[in-house]
């Protein structure tokens, strides 16, 4: 899996990380997902492929949010490759 950082992404620690082009290209996100009613990883970016960013926020309710590139996920065209939503809290973890 080669070297990794991991860099956590809590409440506090959010303003931190909303300059999306400091990132990692490419890492590995955790986090609880509703959808499956476990936490998950997924393989992500905070880009998409062509160059289109993401995006970190606290919507309306309060809840931080992270949209991000999931490679993993199968997109309506049957490739791989959409954007998905981390909510709450998740961990980045970085390959360098």
């Amino acid at each position: 899996m080669g070297l990794c950082v991991i860099i956590p992404l809590i409440k506090h620690r959010k303003e931190e990380m909303t300059d999306l082009t400091q990132m990692p290209k490419k890492f590995y996100i955790t986090y609880f997902a509703k959808k499956h009613k476990k936490i998950i990883t997924r393989t992500a970016s905070a880009e998409k492929p062509n160059g289109v960013l993401g995006k970190i926020f606290t919507d309306k309710n309060g809840t931080d949010r992270f949209i991000y590139w999931d490679f993993d996920a199968e997109n309506k065209s049957g490739g791989f490759g959409d954007w998905r939503h981390a909510t709450g809290q998740w961990t980045i973890k970085a390959v360098v």
